[in-house]
This record gives C-alpha cells, structure tokens and sequence, in this order.
C-alpha cells in the first residue's frame, strides 16, 4: 500500500487547530473526511505538526497510507471536496519508513506582525497589528541571541515538569518588510506555542518594554515571570518542514 505524502495549506481562522476533537471543526478532520469519500474507508492522517486554533500553515506536510492512485488525481479529488480555507499543493509517493512527524529534522514558522498606526481589514485574521513603531535592530539583537540549542523552559506554555525543554534553534531572523515585520524560526523542536511566545517577546524588546538584559536573563535563569503572554495565533505560520 502507497505511502503519501502531501504538503497542505490552510487558513486556520475558522478552524479549532489541527487535531480532531469532539463537535469542532479541525483540519485533520477535514482532511479525513475528504480522504473517507476517496477510498471509502477511514485513514489516519499524520501531519509534521499539530497546529493550535487559529494558526495557519504555507508547508504543513501530511503522510497517510491509501490504495495506489495518480498523485495528480489524488490533489485534484481531494481539493474538490476540501473547504475553501484548506488545500493540498502537493503529493508524492513516500518510503514506506517515511511519517510526516518522526522524519521531519527541522520547522520553520513565520510570524507576520503589521506595524502601521492603521489597523486593515484585510489583515485581520493573518496578522497581528500594531500601531506603536517597532525598533527593529533591538529585535534583531535578541533574535541573534536565541541562535542558540539550549533549555528553552522559558518558552514553554504547558508547564510540564516531565518533558524534554532542550530545543536547537537554528535561525532566527527579524525582517521589516514595507509595514510588514516578519519573525521567522527554525528548529529541530517547538514546546507548546513556543513561536509565538518568541514573537510576543520580541515585540515586547521592539516597543522597549523588555530589555534585552532581561530577556537573557528570563532565557537563562528559565524565569517566566520576566516573559509576557504569546502574540495572537492569528500572524503564526507554519512555513515549511525540512526532511
């Protein structure tokens, strides 16, 4: 039986995040169901990461074993059935050792920040928009810093005592684009809303209510006292998966 592979993109806006969960719309379920009317059979979807309510993805990359068909009619019969704010871009057959999850080495997620005294409508639901200017070479500083494997605890929303915080961080850049600033993050891992975590700190540096001497130090001494809330799930992207 084929292993699939396919890299989706969704708006996850009007979705409850990625996994399935009783009386909400998610995206694994509705990829299931498209996958359902296909082959007539329920199959398993597993994707590179689970994304939470109201993130988005350019690169989420999913795998799932089907009875053999054309890859191209798989992308056309799947985007027919699929909902408006989901797609597949891509598909191809996989080693049979291949799982969107356990394979993939590193993530990449790209935060979109629109920095003008005007909020837009249009990029409401896709970005977090702040009026206030950012400084940007401060946001810069602390990105350089976070170049780094370490314990990222800091960063971590679950709290948990039992999981592994270590996280190679590979790059992290901040890049002013026109009234767009765009966080982006590489790593082998991410603690739960650990990229967004970052954003909301790095923002918090560029609008100088952190210093970055703090912002080490929080890094370091794993104080979460000296760290603000996450930035909205609405300017988060799932960029891309490397394999």
């Amino acid at each position: 039986m084929p292993n699939f592979k396919c890299i989706a993109e969704y708006d996850g806006t009007n979705f409850n995040g990625w996994g399935k969960q009783p009386g909400q719309r998610t995206v694994q379920d509705e990829i299931e169901k498209a996958l359902k009317n296909i082959f007539k059979t329920a199959l398993n979807v597993t994707c590179a990461g689970r994304t939470d309510k109201g993130v988005h993805a350019a690169g989420q990359v999913i795998s799932f074993q089907a009875d053999d068909i054309p890859t191209d009619k798989l992308i056309l019969r799947l985007n027919s059935l699929l909902s408006k704010d989901v797609s597949i871009k891509s598909a191809e057959i996989a080693p049979e050792s291949f799982d969107a999850r356990k394979s993939a080495k590193f993530k990449t997620y790209m935060y979109a920040i629109r920095n003008s005294p005007y909020r837009s409508p249009l990029y409401e639901n896709r970005s977090w928009h702040i009026s206030k200017p950012l400084d940007i070479l401060k946001m810069r500083d602390a990105a350089n810093f976070l170049q780094h494997k370490r314990d990222y605890s800091v960063f971590d929303s679950y709290n948990s005592v039992f999981d592994y915080k270590t996280v190679d961080l590979k790059k992290v850049s901040v890049i002013k684009r026109g009234s767009f600033v765009i966080i982006s993050v590489t790593g082998d891992r991410f603690l739960y809303k650990m990229a967004r975590k970052i954003a909301g700190e790095l923002v918090r540096i560029g609008k100088d209510e952190q210093t970055l001497e703090d912002f080490k130090d929080s890094i370091i001494n794993k104080n979460k006292a000296k760290t603000g809330k996450p930035a909205p799930a609405c300017g988060l992207y799932l960029l891309k998966i490397i394999y």
